[in-house]
């Protein structure tokens, strides 16, 4: 809990080498602590305490189907968690690039609207689905690379556009713009931590969930409330 895992460590020679070249060790630290929330972006606590004792890790992939099912589990167990004892903190890859704006957004829930990150990954979670399910019936499934990939219908609201006026307080029409721009970004840092929790816990596939440092063989409500008692 006193770091996060970083599989790209240098060695002493690597590091003397890049000192003669008058360069630096690069970590994403460093690439994104220019923003005020970086933070965050490193580690998104979606419910809980962040000084709690207890840590679940939810590793996400928007593109496996597989994903909305976990969430739930997910979801459910947090109904029976301590905030004071037990935190959740979101991680997402994805197959498909739209899943980095749909991980960024709820970053940007997390610490500007408290306590909404959750309904909101649910919703984004069986939006996903929902619509690849609707264009696999009427025969155009396409992979979700921006925003408008991941409509049925000329008429549809992208994902997290369409929920940016379901928050409390809605996002005024003026800030949308800047908030999906931030979206994106605080995504790709999010996405480089969840490939270095794969690598360090040695996570094969995702949707994953680990807890208290364990990676959980069969996701469920109960085995998440357990592994974390």
């Amino acid at each position: 809990h006193d770091q996060l895992p970083n599989t790209r460590l240098m060695s002493a020679e690597a590091a003397q080498m890049l000192g003669k070249l008058g360069a630096r060790h690069q970590s994403i630290e460093g690439e994104a602590a220019y923003r005020r929330h970086w933070r965050q972006e490193l580690y998104p606590v979606v419910f809980g305490d962040p000084k709690a004792p207890h840590e679940i890790l939810v590793l996400l992939d928007f593109a496996a189907p597989q994903s909305e099912k976990v969430w739930q589990a997910v979801a459910e167990a947090s109904r029976s968690l301590s905030p004071q004892q037990c935190k959740i903190v979101v991680f997402g890859n994805s197959r498909e690039n739209y899943g980095t704006d749909l991980l960024g957004l709820a970053i940007w829930i997390s610490y500007s609207r408290p306590g909404q990150a959750m309904p909101y990954l649910s919703y984004a979670l069986e939006r996903w689905n929902a619509v690849k399910a609707e264009q696999k019936r009427s025969g155009s499934v396409k992979p979700f690379t921006n925003e408008y990939d991941a409509t049925a219908k000329a008429t549809d609201f992208p994902i997290h556009y369409g929920y940016l006026s379901r928050l409390r307080p809605p996002v005024p029409a003026r800030d949308e713009l800047t908030v999906a721009k931030y979206c994106y970004n605080a995504g790709n840092v999010n996405m480089y931590q969840t490939v270095q929790l794969c690598r360090y816990y040695g996570v094969k596939s995702l949707p994953a969930v680990v807890a208290d440092g364990k990676v959980l063989g069969q996701v469920s409500a109960r085995a998440i409330v357990d592994a974390v008692k």
